[in-house]
């Protein structure tokens, strides 16, 4: 195999699947990346077995041919040169780029990727579909170890698509105009979601989300990308949303409550309670947010409009920061004790509604 490529594009394309590949030790072939040449155009394929990639590039094909090589000290040393194109062969068992050599895999079981046919469900902006993600996933589980929430749900309708995500401790949900082609519900895994963002967070193109039975199927320009949905049943956070009253209303300027917030978290994030836990004191026209570490104390206070009797509250800061940090108007907090969930939206817009759980009140 001998071909010529731009440099740049090589670097960009061996870079997105820097954020797939991963070390297999059951099956290390699939840490590799396959590079295939032929009718001057290079393909680079990869898995990790729940996430496909196949990306297309023209290039100067002068001997076809094909090898699977694991991808990261390459791009390293791409990164270093200075050519314009970069001459890439394969021999006897090395790939030579430039002045160096690199081993390949043995790539004789390397899995087959085909690319599905899929039944289409919305075409949208790459970066637009990377903003609507960012601002939902942020509540979803971190862990693996809860596969039912470690994900984004993604719930296709004939003229919206919604996205919820949930720890178990807050729920998000995110409503966005936009005109899809079926209705489908789907649960994004986290790891899928991550990865879709570093793809496609400059792409200012059209892209296509379909599926393929329990496959997510995503196509844009030269590019294929798939990945296995969980199938387990995620929690009704519909019922949750539409039950959900309350007596207690209060509205603080944005800017004003996330700085104070950020403040506070620096003690809270140690707090003896609970991690990131502050206590937030709703009385009259003031609210009063304290925090106590063992090391350091301290005391907020900001404005607010309220509607309702006074009361106070553990909750959450970091949580609560990461909402405020999506929006950009005032933040309407509206609750009915200490006990009981807290829903917090932007003013304006009911579109996107965050419920978030208290922590146990110290007395």
């Amino acid at each position: 195999m001998k071909f010529s490529i731009i440099r740049e594009q090589l670097i960009s394309v061996l870079s997105e699947y820097t954020n797939i590949l991963k070390e297999n030790p059951i099956k290390p072939i699939v840490s590799g990346l396959k590079i295939i040449a032929k009718d001057n155009q290079v393909i680079f394929i990869g898995t990790n077995l729940e996430i496909e990639h196949i990306r297309k590039i023209e290039a100067e094909v002068e001997r076809e041919g094909e090898v699977v090589l694991k991808p990261f000290l390459l791009l390293e040393y791409i990164k270093l040169l200075e050519e314009d194109k970069i001459e890439f062969s394969s021999e006897n068992g090395f790939v030579a780029v430039h002045q160096a050599e690199f081993s390949v895999l043995e790539g004789g079981s390397y899995p087959v990727i085909p690319e599905l046919e899929s039944q289409s469900l919305l075409t949208i902006e790459g970066n637009r579909l990377v903003q609507l993600l960012d601002r939902a996933k942020f509540a979803a589980s971190q862990s693996a170890d809860n596969i039912q929430i470690n994900c984004v749900r993604a719930v296709f309708k004939k003229e919206e698509l919604n996205l919820a995500s949930t720890d178990s401790y807050r729920l998000l949900f995110l409503r966005e105009k936009v005109e899809c082609n079926e209705n489908k519900e789907l649960s994004i895994p986290m790891e899928t979601v991550n990865i879709l963002c570093k793809l496609l967070k400059d792409y200012n193109k059209e892209i296509h989300l379909g599926y393929s039975g329990e496959t997510l199927v995503i196509t844009w320009e030269n590019s294929y990308f798939s990945s296995k949905t969980i199938g387990l049943q995620y929690p009704d956070f519909k019922t949750i949303l539409r039950i959900s009253a309350f007596e207690k209303r209060m509205e603080f300027n944005r800017d004003e409550l996330r700085s104070a917030i950020k403040r506070v978290i620096t003690v809270a994030k140690t707090s003896l309670d609970a991690k990131f836990g502050a206590i937030f004191n709703f009385t009259g026209k003031m609210m009063v947010i304290n925090a106590f570490s063992g090391r350091a104390k301290i005391n907020q206070k900001v404005n607010m409009l309220k509607e309702g009797e006074d009361f106070k509250a553990s909750l959450n800061c970091k949580f609560l920061a990461e909402y405020i940090d999506n929006i950009s108007n005032n933040v309407i907090i509206s609750g009915n004790n200490a006990s009981s969930m807290f829903e917090i939206r932007e003013e304006g817009n009911e579109d996107y509604i965050y419920i978030l759980m208290p922590l146990a009140l110290r007395d």
